[in-house]
């Protein structure tokens, strides 16, 4: 009988004990967020500021009642962030000490789209509005291009910035009868680029001729040149 009682009572012992610790975590779980830290993926912040998210972040019903470890409250702010046109990726995590952090990714324009609406779009073909304080330094498209088309766009101008050359040359591109022209930094005559085919080939040939051009004294007289055709380049004034 004593033992019965000493092992009842080394049970209600123990079971208090898991009450308490259990009761201490979720205490612990509910505790609220006393600050919030916002950071930069790679320290770029051109469309968003500190100050911007955390308007973003105090428009969020769910963050004055967060506990800190509030997975599913935390995924909802992220998803907040990450419905903001400019934001690629948004991480929110908390700390011991009931710090929330939060790390932004901007989306990075890849090309300026002037048409029916003016944007820019990113390496996804994702829109991104314009921002009253930053102006991103990418080629011009003129046109108002489909989905497809903008797709079509987005791979060319991945080619571009692989090349040294036609990167830095690149300013300017226009939509013309289902071909496009396009307009370089350092030469005043315009490019007859035709679709996005043959990407390779056409670019050889642009940058041959430029190089040739460099390299002559009298400059040939022609505004326009045709990157269109197999092996050869026609120019004309």
């Amino acid at each position: 009988m004593m033992k019965l009682y000493k092992y009842g009572g080394l049970v209600s012992i123990l079971t208090l004990v898991v009450v308490a610790v259990v009761f201490a975590q979720w205490r612990n779980d509910q505790r609220k967020i006393e600050r919030v830290e916002v950071s930069f993926a790679e320290n770029r912040h051109d469309f968003l500021d500190v100050e911007t998210v955390n308007k973003l972040l105090i428009l969020n019903q769910e963050l004055s009642t967060i506990g800190v470890k509030d997975t599913l409250a935390l995924s909802s702010i992220e998803a907040g962030l990450e419905a903001y046109a400019v934001v690629w990726n948004a991480e929110v995590f908390t700390s011991p000490s009931r710090v929330l952090t939060v790390s932004v990714k901007e989306r990075i324009p890849l090309l300026r789209i002037i048409g029916n609406e003016t944007y820019y779009v990113d390496i996804e073909a994702v829109k991104v509005p314009l921002s009253d304080h930053f102006t991103a330094h990418v080629p011009l498209f003129f046109g108002t291009p489909s989905e497809k088309q903008t797709e079509a766009l987005v791979g060319f101008m991945q080619k571009i910035n692989a090349d040294d050359f036609l990167k830095k040359e690149i300013v300017q591109i226009e939509d013309q009868d289902g071909g496009y022209l396009l307009k370089i930094r350092s030469y005043d005559f315009i490019i007859e680029w035709g679709e996005f085919t043959s990407f390779e080939q056409k670019a050889v040939k642009l940058k041959t001729l430029c190089k040739y051009l460099d390299a002559v004294k009298e400059k040939p007289d022609f505004t326009r040149i045709n990157l269109k055709y197999n092996q050869q380049v026609i120019a004309s004034s």
